[in-house]
């Protein structure tokens, strides 16, 4: 008996069977053969078979075909689907490439911003760079959260005796800084004295402030006026004024050499506490890593308005 078949296998070969191959099927089971493998044998291949339980069926042949097709298609959705999701850079989530940023960690997608593809979030250090015995620049990375490409190598940088680097930031508004990088205990020191260094100089803006200035005045006069009463203001309204301006200096400037030492080993520690106490270490990574760009708003309020408002009572 010749007949056509698509989708089944020589049972003696294991060869495709194609619909123009010229194929008998065993007259006992139905199981196909090319009819050239038939002869050569004389009988089916599966004859052993015949009359057991593992005897060929159309029907079972065709349900593992089926399921042999399901599993294949379901690989290539799966594959297909990988192919429609991006790896972030920052945290080493999974997710829709269509998506401006991750999900996870709020990092941009990269394969989406012109001119950032490749971009480098450690700033060209190892991933598996130890800072510490205990922790790596890529869970530093997790932590810092933003401005990885500049802190990351700042942490590797800062090795050994080496502590001083420069932070425009923490030089222009330390405390602004270290309490949006959630560093409170050092930042509620930097307030308390910011705002001290602040408050010596009440008494001088105070007396400026009591200088009258005639409204058609120019800018000339005005500088004139202020100039003269400087020769007025007492030694000690002069020694506070000098005292308050040099402190925020000193401060500043402190801020600016060691704020990125210190983060480093605020980081660091952060991270060991996490590691060991936390089953969710990404979670809490970001949770007391990162910034929070509040806590520098509501320091920046404080400090710029609070002399100001002390000055209103006061007068």
């Amino acid at each position: 008996m010749s007949l056509k078949v698509e989708g089944c296998s020589c049972a003696r070969c294991k060869a495709y069977l194609f619909s123009e191959d010229d194929i008998v099927y065993c007259p006992e089971c139905g199981a196909p053969h090319h009819r050239e493998c038939y002869s050569a044998l004389g009988h089916c291949a599966l004859e052993e078979l015949h009359g057991t339980e593992l005897e060929y069926s159309r029907e079972k042949a065709a349900e593992a075909q089926e399921k042999a097709q399901e599993k294949t298609n379901q690989q290539q959705a799966e594959a297909e689907k990988q192919l429609d999701y991006t790896k972030c850079s920052m945290c080493g989530e999974k997710y829709q490439s269509s998506l401006s940023h991750c999900p996870k960690c709020m990092a941009p997608n990269v394969s989406k911003i012109a001119g950032l593809n490749g971009f480098d979030f450690l700033g060209g250090v190892p991933h598996d760079y130890k800072l510490d015995d205990e922790v790596t620049a890529d869970e530093a990375k997790q932590f810092v959260g933003s401005n990885t490409h500049r802190y990351i190598p700042i942490f590797a940088n800062l090795m050994g005796k080496k502590k001083v680097s420069w932070n425009w930031l923490a030089f222009v508004f330390p405390s602004g800084w270290f309490l949006s990088r959630k560093m409170f205990k050092n930042g509620i020191i930097v307030s308390i004295l910011s705002l001290t260094a602040a408050l010596l100089t009440i008494p001088m803006t105070i007396e400026l402030n009591s200088i009258s200035i005639v409204e058609s005045a120019n800018s000339f006069d005005i500088i004139m006026r202020y100039m003269e009463a400087m020769g007025q203001i007492n030694t000690s309204t002069l020694l506070l004024q000098s005292i308050g301006t040099a402190l925020t200096l000193i401060i500043n400037t402190f801020c600016a050499l060691f704020g990125d030492y210190i983060y480093k080993n605020h980081t660091i520690s952060a991270i060991k506490k996490i590691k060991k106490q936390s089953d969710d270490v990404a979670f809490e990574y970001r949770r007391q890593g990162g910034v929070n760009l509040l806590w520098f708003f509501i320091a920046l309020m404080v400090i710029q308005n609070l002399p100001s408002v002390l000055i209103t009572f006061i007068r």
